[in-house]
C-alpha cells in the first residue's frame, strides 16, 4: 500500500484547526516554507538536518526508516545526513536487507517479509488489486503492513479496530463492493465496469475531481492554472520563473574553471531501481559496475578511454565509476547513477558496503530549496572534472 501525506486543509477536516495548529507550530519548517505548511504533511528534508545538528528549536530524539536508504540512495550530502543522524538516542530501521544506512545507524532492524510472503493490495491507478501470499515468510521477517499495523496499536490514543491485515484490507475495499477473496477468486485484480465513476478518463468533465463536485479541476480557479491562485494566496511567485543553479558556469565562473563540467545524476539503470538490488547475482551480471556517461570528444581531450575507471570530483568530494565514452552525451555533461553501494564488500562501519566510494550523491549539497520550501537540489546541475585513475581500467 502506499499513503500520501495529508494537506492541512485535510488535517483540519478530519481532526480540526487547533490539532493542526499545534501540528504546524512543531512541524520542522512548516512556519518557513508554504508549501510545507500548506500543501502536505510532511517535514522540510534540509531543515530537519539543521535541527538534528543544532537540536534547535526542540532537540529530536529518535527516527524510524522504513525502505529508504539515506546514506546509499537518494540524500543530498550523505556525509552531513550521516553525522546529524548519529546523533540521534534511537533508531529503528525496517527493510528487506542491510544497507549502509541500516549499518551506519540502526539500533533495531526490522527485517520486511518480501513481496512473495505477504498479502496486500494497491488501489491507485488502475486495476484494483491484491497480491497473495506464495511461500510462507523465512525467519523472523513480517510484512510491513503487520510491522505497521502492530506499531499503530501500540501508539494509538483510541483503539485500532483491526486485528488483522486482512481485515484492514478489507475494511479498505469495502467502498469498492469488494474484498480480498472476491479479489483472489477473479484472478487477483479487476478494472472498474464501463461508465463507473472510478474510470480515469475526462473525469474533471463529470466533477469528480472536486470536493464540490462541480466539473473542473482541484485548483481555485477549477482550471489548469499557469497563474496558480495558491502559490498567490501563499506569498510566492505565482508564475513559473527560472533561477540559476547556486553553482553553474553563469552564477560561479571561477568556480566553473576548475570543475569546467556539469553533473547529472539522473542516469538510470535498467536492472536496478534507486539502490535496490545490488546483491543479485543475475542483475549484477547485466550492470556490474557503476558507469558514468561522458561525451567522446570531451573524454579524448582528457586521456579516457571507454571502460575506463575515472574519479569524479567537485568541492564537495571525490567518488570513482566507469566511463561510458558516447557519442550522444553533451560535451559539457557527465552523467551518472545514483544509489550505488558495493554488498559484496566490507558493511560495517567506516566502509558501509563501499558507499563513500561510489555513491554519486557524495558530490551534492543541501540548503539549495526554492522558497516554497520544495526542489532545489543539485542533482542535475553540480558542477565538476572527472580524471583518469591511473592504470585506467582494473
Amino acid at each position: 500500500m502506499t499513503t500520501y501525506p495529508f494537506s492541512s486543509a485535510e488535517l483540519t477536516k478530519l481532526y480540526g484547526a487547533d490539532l493542526v495548529k499545534k501540528l504546524n507550530e512543531k512541524r520542522i519548517g512548516a512556519n518557513d516554507y508554504p508549501m510545507i505548511k500548506n500543501f502536505r504533511g510532511w517535514v522540510q528534508p534540509d531543515v530537519l538536518i539543521n535541527q538534528l545538528e543544532t537540536g534547535k528549536p526542540y532537540p529530536v530524539k529518535a527516527a524510524w526508516i522504513q525502505t529508504s536508504n539515506i546514506i546509499g540512495g537518494q540524500a543530498a550530502d550523505p556525509r552531513r545526513h550521516y553525522n546529524a543522524m548519529k546523533k540521534l538516542d534511537f533508531v529503528v530501521y525496517v527493510d528487506l536487507f542491510q544497507n549502509p544506512t541500516s549499518m551506519a545507524l540502526a539500533d533495531i532492524f526490522l527485517p520486511a517479509a518480501t513481496i512473495c510472503e505477504k498479502e496486500s493490495f494497491r488501489s491507485w491507478w488502475q486495476p484494483l488489486g491484491v497480491s497473495v501470499k506464495a511461500v510462507d515468510g523465512v525467519g523472523e521477517a513480517k510484512s510491513d503492513w503487520d510491522i505497521n499495523l502492530d506499531l499503530a496499536k501500540r501508539l494509538a490514543t483510541t483503539p485500532i479496530k483491526y486485528n488483522t491485515v486482512r481485515e484492514l484490507i478489507n475494511d479498505r475495499l469495502k467502498d469498492g463492493n469488494t474484498n480480498f477473496e472476491k479479489l483472489k477468486a477473479k484472478g487477483c485484480w479487476e478494472y472498474p465496469p464501463e461508465g463507473h465513476n472510478t474510470r480515469p478518463y475526462y473525469r474533471y468533465e463529470r466533477g469528480l475531481l472536486r470536493a464540490d463536485g462541480k466539473p473542473g479541476f482541484e485548483t481555485p480557479t477549477g482550471k489548469v492554472e499557469l497563474y496558480s491562485k495558491r502559490y498567490e494566496e501563499w506569498g510566492l511567485d505565482p508564475l513559473p520563473y527560472y533561477e540559476e543553479p547556486k553553482e553553474s558556469h553563469v552564477a560561479t565562473p571561477d568556480l566553473a574553471k576548475k570543475y569546467p563540467l556539469i553533473l547529472t545524476t539522473g542516469r538510470r539503470s535498467p536492472v536496478f531501481f534507486h539502490s535496490e538490488h545490488r546483491m543479485i547475482p543475475w542483475l549484477r551480471e547485466l550492470d556490474p559496475y557503476p558507469m558514468c556517461e561522458i561525451n567522446d570528444k570531451t573524454a579524448a581531450e582528457l586521456g579516457i578511454d571507454n571502460g575506463d575507471w575515472v574519479y569524479i570530483e567537485n568541492s564537495h568530494g571525490k567518488i570513482k565509476m566507469k566511463a561510458q565514452v558516447t557519442p550522444t552525451a553533451h560535451p559539457l555533461v557527465v552523467t551518472a547513477p545514483h544509489g550505488w553501494w558495493l554488498p559484496e564488500t566490507d558493511g560495517k562501519e567506516p566502509n558501509l558496503f563501499s558507499t563513500w566510494e561510489y555513491n554519486i550523491n557524495n558530490l551534492t549539497s543541501m540548503g539549495n530549496q526554492a522558497k516554497s520550501g520544495f526542489g532545489g537540489t543539485d542533482y542535475r546541475s553540480s558542477l565538476c572534472r572527472v580524471t583518469k585513475i591511473k592504470g585506467g581500467k582494473e
